[in-house]
C-alpha cells in the first residue's frame, strides 16, 4: 500500500532523521517527494510511503509522538474552473506530468494521484487558479 504525507519540523526536532525511523523500525520504503527547510529551522517534508497498512499507520503515530506534525496528503492540487481559461502554462512545468490538455478539448486536466505537491504549477499561473491542498 502506499500513502502520502506531509510532514512538519520544527527547530527542537528539524535533526531528527524522519527516513531512519521509517526504514528501520517500520521496514517502509520512503520517496521524498519535496523537502524544505528555511533558515529558522522549521520545515516540511512531502513524503510517499510504500508498506504494510498496519505499519504505515503505526509510523504516522511515530512520527507524531516524536514531536511531528503529520498529515495525510489529500488531493494535492486543486483549479478553481471559474478562473482557469486552460492557457497551459501549468502543463509544460509541471516535473510529474500530472497537468495535461485534454486533446479533444484541449481543457487542462489534473492527474491528483500523481502529483508531488512541488508547487510549480501554483507559481506559474497567471490567473491564480491553481491552489495545493497539503
Amino acid at each position: 500500500m502506499e500513502m502520502k504525507f506531509k510532514i512538519d519540523f520544527t527547530e527542537s526536532n528539524v535533526q531528527d532523521s524522519v527516513a531512519y525511523i521509517l526504514v528501520s523500525e517500520f521496514d517502509l520504503k520512503p520517496n521524498v517527494l519535496k523537502a524544505e527547510i528555511s533558515g529558522d529551522g522549521t520545515g516540511i517534508m512531502i513524503v510517499s510511503l510504500t508498506g504494510e497498512q498496519d505499519k504505515l499507520l503505526k509510523a504516522e503515530q511515530r512520527l507524531k509522538e516524536a514531536g511531528f506534525v503529520v498529515s495525510e496528503l489529500g488531493r494535492r492540487i486543486m483549479k478553481n474552473e471559474d478562473l482557469c481559461f486552460s492557457c497551459g502554462a501549468c502543463v509544460s512545468i509541471c516535473p510529474t506530468n500530472s497537468i495535461k490538455h485534454d486533446p479533444e478539448t484541449w481543457e487542462v486536466i489534473l492527474d491528483t494521484s500523481t502529483c508531488i505537491a512541488c508547487g510549480a504549477c501554483v507559481n506559474s499561473c497567471s490567473r491564480h487558479a491553481l491552489s495545493l491542498d497539503i
